[in-house]
């Protein structure tokens, strides 16, 4: 996304659900995206849909990472880095 003023990036800064808009077909989320320019520091926000099915299906697939009361391997930790 970049910025409406400037031109440069923006970053994803928060997300606030709207309402779901049942009476579509497949039905839809409505939620209100807020961005903040890397560049200038300018606050924007856009609304987005996204679809309900595809959520869910995101929901239920495994998102790789261990399951909990597992400690994550040796391998794993050393492959984050901090900023």
């Amino acid at each position: 996304m970049n910025c409406p003023k400037c031109g440069a990036e923006a970053y994803l800064v928060e997300e606030e659900f709207v309402k779901v808009l049942e009476n579509v077909d497949p039905p839809k989320v409505l939620a209100k995206a807020i961005y903040q320019c890397k560049s200038c520091g300018e606050r924007f926000s856009r609304l987005i849909y996204e679809d309900l099915n595809t959520i869910k299906k995101e929901e239920t697939q495994p998102s790789g990472s261990p399951p909990l009361g597992t400690k994550p391997s040796r391998e794993s930790i050393e492959g984050l880095r901090f900023f």
